[in-house]
């Protein structure tokens, strides 16, 4: 079957299904939802609760229930989308402000969200706002640092997805290195949490399988979260009920411990009381040895603690097989805050404590942080930046046993081989190869500003004159995203029906940049200018034909002439410079000509000619483009903002 074929086949299939809906009532679709959501089925429900709100739209609960389902699927996009038409009811849905923010923070819209958070906190009007206000002030700090760490990216670390060996369209998580080449980590394949182990052949990592030799658990129940003694002797993991589906945190874990007796393995023994507290969750065990104490680091809501989940720690002799675990003790407010610590894992050689958080200054959800130090005494906590945190979930972070790479946990979007947040993968890192660099850009419809519907996207490959097509996708979440090599030169077309085709050229010569690719603004073929039209500042006739010029006023009733596109509505481009003798050709031009289109504005009374890069249908990213002109040199560059081909001047977005 041709890519073609089975695209048409795929359309079909889904319009069928969308027409099926259709004929729904509202009400049928609510009740659909309703049961969905019961039977933990939360991205079904959302779409039913959106396809109920669409027929009875004064009915905002529908929407904000799909909201609430799209952000536990972890669809970022949608739920903004959801809470977007709610925002402000905070009477009737409380809090919803804040989701929305933090939403748009974690599909990396951190300008909106910053706004969003600021807009929410002062608007609130409801009880303990004191607290809210530190929250805010966290999250807007958030939004601020995701901003700027991808001017502090690390670009020796070395980031790689390990295939469909080890991940799958569940969720794995809770990787443990128990050699150089064997990974043991959980998955929720057929689901329920299950441990699995996976060894690397080659470059390649095996399809995981159930460990040798681990004793079967005799119940219905998860098991997982597993890491190892470092001699291998004993092997904790959690055992976890509660909850049909598996909901990490919201399903009643606790820690038990296997011991090794030769090529076997003891039955598990459920670790004390008083680490498996009564009605809370133990999880996330990490197991040391130091200073002739086997240290358990562990994750808990015990009472005694700053937030949800804390991370605590217990130790015991290691010269006494036998000897008992100590009361736990809180690492404290330097580590723990007033949100979720998880993961913990405890690098001995250099004294580091590796964590997640959600209420440490963050750029996502869960951002992976260090600590130095050891017992109760711990420095500041830093952020670990780019690439090992993103606007999503990152956490699980591990080293392998010689200290050289490792692994990390992440629901992000990562080029072509992970193209949705709806599920956490498992990542391989090292501090040296091949610098990873991708392709991705959010895909609109320019007349609406709107994410644009299904599109087939086609990456080429250009050498010597030829181009070779290297893959071919459907995008239908509004972007587009492919891993490249550096020292190539590609070509993207984007295809949507009803729309002219889309053609984009680059070469990923930078040894700066690691992602490449720009917003793409899909022209209707039916809204395509083809007839003369009238501009009512020169009262005269003008085309907006590609190619042609024509002459304008802008703000300051100059004359200018340009060949510019012109689009209805406001919209946005960047200005560089203004320059007496331009020449397109010029090298400070070549690198910013891929984050857009280069247009021209010829000044006829001063005989100047304004270059500027375009077009921008949002404010983020218009704000976006100004960053990245101004880093390659155009330090003075500022955005001016058109309204139906219009220039009304500068603006400060």
């Amino acid at each position: 079957m041709t890519t073609r074929i089975l695209f048409l086949v795929v359309g079909l299939s889904i319009s069928s299904l969308l027409s099926a809906q259709d004929n729904l009532s509202w009400k049928k679709h609510a009740k659909l939802a309703d049961d969905l959501y019961k039977e933990g089925k939360y991205a079904e429900a959302a779409n039913h609760y959106e396809q109920a709100w669409k027929k009875k739209d004064k009915k905002k609960d529908l929407i904000f229930n799909a909201g609430e389902c799209y952000y536990l699927v972890k669809d970022y996009r949608k739920a903004a989308d959801a809470y977007r038409n709610v925002k402000d009811d905070s009477k009737d849905f409380p809090l919803v402000g804040l989701k929305y923010a933090r939403s748009l923070k974690q599909d990396g819209q951190y300008d909106k969200a910053k706004s969003a958070f600021q807009e929410f906190f002062d608007k609130y009007t409801g009880e303990s706002k004191n607290i809210l206000e530190d929250i805010i002030k966290t999250e807007v700090a958030g939004c601020e640092l995701g901003m700027k760490l991808p001017l502090q990216l690390d670009k020796n670390f070395n980031l790689q997805y390990p295939g469909t060996g080890v991940n799958s369209t569940s969720s794995e998580f809770a990787p443990f290195a128990f050699s150089d080449d064997v990974l043991y980590y959980s998955s929720t394949m057929g689901g329920k949490a299950r441990i699995y182990r996976s060894q690397k052949q080659g470059e390649q990592w095996s399809k995981g399988t159930t460990p040798e030799n681990f004793p079967v658990i005799q119940n219905d129940q998860h098991f997982c979260n597993g890491f190892a003694s470092p001699d291998g002797n004993r092997f904790y993991f959690t055992i976890c009920s509660g909850a049909q589906n598996w909901g990490d945190l919201t399903s009643r874990c606790e820690i038990f411990v296997i011991k090794r007796r030769g090529n076997t393995w003891s039955q598990p023994e459920r670790l004390p009381d008083f680490i498996n507290m009564a009605k809370t969750t133990s999880t996330h065990p990490n197991v040391v040895h130091q200073g002739g104490r086997e240290i358990l680091y562990f994750v808990s809501n015990r009472d005694g603690g700053r937030g949800s989940m804390d991370i605590w720690y217990t130790s015991r002799d290691l010269t006494n097989e036998n000897s008992e675990f100590s009361s736990p003790i809180n690492l404290g407010g330097i580590v723990n805050t007033l949100g979720d610590e998880i993961t913990p894992f405890y690098d001995v050689t250099n004294g580091t404590l590796y964590f997640a958080s959600n209420g440490q200054i963050a750029i996502g959800g869960f951002d992976v942080f260090t600590s130095k130090g050891d017992g109760t005494r711990w420095s500041p906590a830093l952020n670990a930046g780019m690439p090992i945190n993103s606007s999503a979930d990152d956490f699980s972070y591990v080293k392998n046993k010689s200290g050289m790479g490792g692994f990390l946990v992440s629901n992000r979007v990562f080029g072509s081989q992970k193209t949705s947040t709806r599920d956490e993968d498992i990542f391989v890192f090292g501090e040296s190869g091949d610098r990873r660099i991708s392709l991705r850009g959010s895909i609109y419809d320019q007349s609406s500003g709107a994410p644009a519907p299904p599109v087939t996207v086609s990456l080429y490959e250009l050498s010597g004159g030829n181009e070779a097509m290297m893959e071919q996708k459907l995008f239908d979440e509004g972007s587009y995203a492919f891993d490249i090599q550096s020292g190539k030169n590609y070509k993207v077309v984007v295809q949507g029906e009803g729309y002219d085709p889309y053609n984009l050229q680059f070469a990923t010569d930078d040894p700066e940049l690691y992602v490449y690719g720009q917003p793409v603004y899909l022209i209707k073929s039916i809204d395509r200018p083809t007839q003369p039209v009238k501009d009512p500042e020169v009262k005269e006739e003008i085309s907006t034909k590609e190619g042609e010029s024509y002459i304008i006023k802008d703000e300051e009733n100059f004359s200018i002439v340009t060949t510019a596109p012109r689009h209805t509505g406001v919209y946005y481009r960047v200005q560089m410079i203004a320059l007496k003798k331009y020449n397109s050709d010029d090298k400070a031009f070549s690198v910013v000509k891929e984050m857009g289109t280069l247009v021209t504005e010829y000044i006829t009374e001063r005989e100047l000619t304004r270059v500027l890069l375009g077009d921008y249908f949002n404010q983020q990213e218009a704000i976006a483009a100004l960053d990245l002109v101004k880093q390659h040199g155009f330090k003075g560059a500022y955005i001016i903002q058109y309204e139906d081909g219009v220039r009304q001047g500068r603006v400060k977005l």
